[in-house]
C-alpha cells in the first residue's frame, strides 16, 4: 500500500489544471497593478491587443515580466479614454495603472487580462518624468544654455527641422516667403519624423546633420503643426532636450499648442506656440532690423544736414574774417620778405668778399704754379724726344734701303731696258700683239727694237 502511494503520479495536464484551479480560487478578483508596457501589438483581424507588462528596479533591470492581453471591446474603450485624457495610444514604455484579472491556461501559462487602464496615473507618470527631465537639466546647469546665445541680427538664414508633409511646415513657409515686406529668408529643410515612436531619435539625427553646416545658418527652427497633444511627449525626452541645450546655434521652437508647452519649448532659445507664430516672429524681427536701419539712415541724414549747416556757418564766419586775416598775413609776409632781402644782401657781400680774396690769392699763386708746370712739361717733352730719336733713325734707314730696292726693280722693269736686252714689241694698227695666233698672212706689222722701228708684212 505504501509503495503504491509512493509511486502515484499525475499527468502534466492534471498538474497544470490543479495550478489553474488554485490560482482561480486564490486570485478570484480583479486587481489594480502598476507596470510598464512593452512589445505592444494589435491583431489585425480580431482587434485584440497583446503586450507584456514589466517592472524594473532602480537600475532599470527587469525584475518581473508577464504576458497580458486586452480583448477588442475593452481595448476600444481604453483607447477612447486615453485619447480623451490627452494621452497617446497604448504603446511600449508607458507607465500604466491597470485593472487586471489573473489567468492561467494549461497550454499558455500565466497571463493577465486587462479590463481597464487609469489615464490619470499615466498622466501623473508623464508629469513626473517631465519634471524629472526639467530638474535634471537644471542640476546639470544646462537648462538655460541655449537661451544664453544671442540671436544673430539680421536673422534670415534658417535650418528648419520638420516634416515636409506637415501642414504646419507648409503654413510656415507660405507665411515666411510671402511676407508683405518682401524680406528674403534663406532656408534649408532637414527632414525629421515629428510624430510617432521615432520622433526623438529622428529630430536628434536632423540636428546632427545641421551641426555639420553651422557656418551656413543663423538659427535652427523646429516646427510641427496639428496632431494630438499626446504627441508632444516626445519633446519632453531628456536626451533630445539636453542635445538642444548644447547646440551651438540658437533654437527657435514652434511645436506646441495654445495650452501646452514641452520641455523642449522651455530650453529653446525662443519658444512660440505654432509654426505661423514662428514665421511672424521672424518677419517682425526682420521688420525691426529694417526699421532700425531706416531710423539710423534718417538720423544720419539729419546729422549730415546739421553738419552741413554748421560747416556753412563756420565757412561764412571764416569768409568774413578772411580780409583781416589776409591783411595780417600779407603784412607778415612783407616783413619776412624784407628781412630775407636784407639777409640776402649781407650774405651776398660776405660771399663776394670771400671769393675776391680767393681770386687774389689764386692770382698770386697761379704764375708760379704755371712756370713750374711748364718747366716740368718741357723736361718731359725733351726726354720723350731723346727716347724717340734712335727708333726714328732705325726706321728711316730701313725705309731708305727698301725704297732703293724698289727703285732698282722699277728701273729694270722699264720697257726701254727690256728692249735693250733684245726683246721687241709687235703692234698691228697701233694695237699690241701678244700672240701669233691672231696674225694672218699679209698683215702689216710694226716692230719696235730699242730705239728703232721696223714695218714688215707677215708671210
Amino acid at each position: 500500500m505504501q509503495e503504491e502511494e509512493r509511486l502515484k503520479s499525475f499527468s502534466l495536464f492534471e498538474l497544470v489544471s490543479s495550478v489553474r484551479r488554485c490560482i482561480e480560487s486564490s486570485f478570484n478578483k480583479k486587481y489594480w497593478i502598476r507596470a510598464e508596457s512593452s512589445d505592444v501589438r494589435t491583431a489585425g483581424g480580431s482587434g485584440h491587443c497583446y503586450l507584456e507588462l514589466l517592472e524594473k528596479d532602480e537600475a532599470h533591470n527587469v525584475k518581473a515580466r508577464v504576458r497580458a492581453n486586452i480583448w477588442r471591446q475593452s481595448y476600444l474603450t481604453i483607447s477612447e479614454r486615453l485619447k480623451a485624457a490627452g494621452l497617446p495610444p497604448l504603446a511600449s514604455d508607458m507607465s500604466l495603472l491597470c485593472l487586471v484579472q489573473v489567468q492561467y491556461h494549461e497550454q499558455y501559462g500565466l497571463s493577465l487580462l486587462i479590463h481597464d487602464i487609469d489615464p490619470s496615473y499615466s498622466l501623473g507618470e508623464i508629469a513626473r518624468r517631465r519634471q524629472e527631465t526639467i530638474q535634471r537639466l537644471k542640476r546639470e546647469g544646462v537648462y538655460d544654455a541655449n537661451k544664453a546665445i544671442d540671436l544673430p541680427r539680421p536673422l534670415h538664414k534658417l535650418a528648419i527641422i520638420s516634416s515636409p508633409t506637415a501642414a504646419g511646415f507648409g503654413d510656415f513657409m507660405n507665411q515666411l516667403m510671402g511676407n508683405a515686406y518682401g524680406f528674403k529668408f534663406y532656408t534649408a529643410l532637414y527632414i525629421a519624423q515629428m510624430q510617432g515612436d521615432r520622433t526623438t531619435e529622428s529630430v536628434i539625427a536632423a540636428l546632427e546633420r545641421v551641426a555639420k553646416n553651422l557656418d551656413k545658418f543663423d538659427a535652427v527652427v523646429i516646427i510641427r503643426g496639428g496632431g494630438a497633444t499626446s504627441e508632444l511627449r516626445a519633446f519632453d525626452d531628456y536626451d533630445l532636450c539636453y542635445y538642444c541645450t548644447q547646440f551651438p546655434l540658437p533654437i527657435i521652437s514652434g511645436i506646441g499648442h495654445e495650452r501646452d508647452v514641452s520641455v523642449l519649448d522651455m530650453v529653446a532659445n525662443t519658444s512660440l506656440k505654432t509654426p505661423t507664430a514662428v514665421a511672424e516672429f521672424l518677419i517682425h524681427g526682420m521688420l525691426r532690423e529694417y526699421n532700425e536701419v531706416e531710423l539710423r539712415r534718417e538720423r544720419l541724414m539729419s546729422d549730415v544736414a546739421l553738419k552741413q549747416t554748421e560747416w556753412h556757418r563756420k565757412l561764412d564766419e571764416q569768409c568774413l574774417k578772411l580780409p583781416n586775416v589776409a591783411g595780417r598775413l600779407l603784412q607778415r609776409e612783407q616783413l619776412r620778405q624784407a628781412n630775407l632781402r636784407q639777409r640776402l644782401v649781407m650774405a651776398s657781400k660776405s660771399v663776394l668778399d670771400r671769393e675776391r680774396r680767393l681770386v687774389e690769392r689764386v692770382s698770386t699763386i697761379l704764375p708760379l704754379h704755371l712756370r713750374s708746370c711748364l718747366q716740368r712739361e718741357r723736361q718731359t717733352l725733351e726726354q720723350s724726344i731723346q727716347r724717340l730719336k734712335m727708333p726714328v733713325r732705325q726706321h728711316q734707314a730701313r725705309y731708305e734701303t727698301e725704297l732703293s730696292a724698289r727703285e732698282q726693280s722699277l728701273r729694270l722693269a722699264h720697257p726701254d731696258n727690256i728692249l735693250k736686252r733684245g726683246f721687241a714689241v709687235v703692234r698691228q694698227s697701233g694695237k699690241l700683239i701678244t700672240s701669233g695666233a691672231s696674225i694672218a698672212s699679209g698683215d702689216k706689222l710694226e716692230i719696235q727694237l730699242g730705239k728703232s722701228k721696223l714695218s714688215v708684212t707677215a708671210d
